[in-house]
């Protein structure tokens, strides 16, 4: 049998033993409480950081988004309105072109003196066949001022002129659709204008 003495040693021993397990594991518990708080804290700025991040994420692809398509938008617009500028001025050289009379005749000379002007006094004329009565006579017209002739082979085109130096060297190109063609970048932004009502 264990003494009595012995008995409150043990049990003494065993009191502070139990105490100091106790106190290890209430500090145990407190260190653990702690971290588990500064994990929620960490893990609750992170999720805000993500949300943030996210949602700027979002807004971009937006924005992206948005300007995409109303760049889209854009190009379409511009595609139908050069579309239409087109049309107009197929439609323009076509009349120009079933142009008859002393309007025609003039123009014809104007264009032959115009392209005298930029190549020279001598010049071969080159027409379309439909044309080369109404050349013909504008050359005659010149008399001595300029040393013109008609090239016998016709050209393919609408109305208007080719005119080359004797040596061939220098061309002008004045017909319709050469002059039309000079033209369309000034004439393109009237043209607009006057379809998008903005003229």
């Amino acid at each position: 049998m264990v003494s009595k003495a012995a008995a409150d040693t043990l049990e003494k021993v065993s009191g502070e033993f139990e105490a100091e397990v106790l106190a290890g594991l209430e500090a145990g518990r407190a260190e653990t409480l702690a971290k588990v708080e500064s994990m929620r804290k960490e893990t609750g700025e992170t999720v805000a950081r993500i949300l943030e991040t996210g949602t700027k994420q979002a807004e971009s692809v937006r924005r992206q988004v948005i300007g995409a398509a109303e760049l889209e938008v854009r190009n379409a617009q511009l595609r139908s309105l050069e579309k239409a500028v087109n049309e107009v001025f197929e439609l323009a050289a076509a009349q120009i072109s079933q142009a008859t009379g002393s309007i025609y005749e003039k123009a014809m000379e104007r264009l032959i003196q115009g392209g005298l002007d930029v190549i020279g006094p001598r010049a071969r004329v080159e027409c379309a066949t439909k044309d080369r009565k109404v050349v013909a006579f504008a050359v005659k017209k010149l008399g001595t001022k300029a040393k013109v002739s008609l090239e016998e082979a016709p050209i393919d085109t609408t109305g208007g002129v080719v005119l080359t130096t004797p040596d061939g060297t220098v061309r002008f190109d004045n017909t319709f659709e050469a002059r039309l063609e000079r033209m369309k970048p000034s004439l393109r932004k009237e043209v607009a204008a006057i379809l998008t009502g903005s003229a």
